[in-house]
């Protein structure tokens, strides 16, 4: 087997482990044998790489508790949250400003290692300037006013309504969008059937599993096709490092919530990131 991917082995197993610990403490979950297995199928996956230990272990933990979705409380109430944040925002017409909002309100997760996310935060937070990396707000502009297509991989609830923002924004302008969301619940992220509902000016997507869209090749190939991806938030990003899908059209946003990749990207933790043109 080739050597599997991970910004860095050791930290991010112990931050799968610290996440999903996390999720057994707040299910209420006491019996040491559930942190014990849980434990052990991380470390059975590890040799699989990145995507695969966050994604399947947090499979096996809703499959064997008999929780189809843990953060569904969660879930309602950052969307309560994001709302009524949204109804004091004074939101003008430069779709920049949408990008931005998209952008800072990536604060939302379940607590990782070196992270733990609060909902003051989130409100706190939301008109943070995002640092720019290969691309400036004036560049992004005229990009966007240029674009006939585009493809949105959606993340985590909460911050899905500046997202909606944002879609509803380029169909205004005339882009057709895509959304491509999760068909099943992972962590705190948005799932098909809750974006199908919400969306009603572009088309939804539901991907073949609850990866990534850069984890699926016919995805990806589809992804080529647009003239421009918006990907949102950390396992998007990371799963595009992994996979390496040879793709040049990807717009991230995102928070450097992680200190490795604050570290990757030379930047200040927990800053909001837009960039354009990655290069790994």
């Amino acid at each position: 087997m080739g050597n599997p991917w991970y910004v860095s082995i050791t930290d991010c197993l112990l931050c799968a482990l610290e996440s999903r610990f996390s999720e057994l403490r707040k299910l209420g979950i006491s019996d040491v044998r559930a942190f014990a297995d849980l434990g052990k199928v991380v470390m059975d996956l590890a040799p699989l790489g990145r995507a695969t230990v966050f994604i399947e272990s947090f499979n096996y933990m809703t499959t064997s508790l008999g929780i189809t979705d843990p953060h569904s409380n969660e879930k309602a109430l950052l969307e309560r949250v994001a709302d009524e944040l949204i109804g004091r925002l004074r939101l003008g017409d430069d779709v920049v400003d949408y990008v931005r909002l998209a952008a800072s309100a990536n604060s939302v997760d379940i607590p990782m290692r070196g992270y733990d996310f609060k909902v003051e935060d989130f409100v706190d937070k939301i008109l943070e300037e995002p640092i720019w990396l290969g691309t400036d707000p004036a560049s992004l502009r005229s990009r966007l006013g240029n674009v006939r297509s585009v493809a949105y991989l959606v993340d985590n609830a909460g911050e899905f309504q500046f997202d909606l923002l944002l879609i509803r924004k380029l169909s205004l302008m005339g882009v057709k969008v895509v959304v491509y969301a999760r068909n099943r619940p992972y962590e705190v992220d948005v799932t098909y059937d809750y974006v199908v509902n919400k969306v009603s000016n572009a088309e939804v997507r539901a991907l073949p599993g609850n990866y990534s869209a850069f984890w699926y090749g016919d995805v990806v190939r589809e992804l080529a096709g647009y003239d421009l991806v918006i990907s949102k938030g950390l396992d998007n990003l990371e799963t595009f490092m992994e996979r390496r899908p040879g793709l040049s059209n990807v717009l991230f946003l995102f928070r450097a919530k992680c200190p490795l990749i604050a570290r990757l990207f030379n930047v200040e933790k927990d800053k909001p990131i837009i960039s354009m043109g990655l290069n790994i």
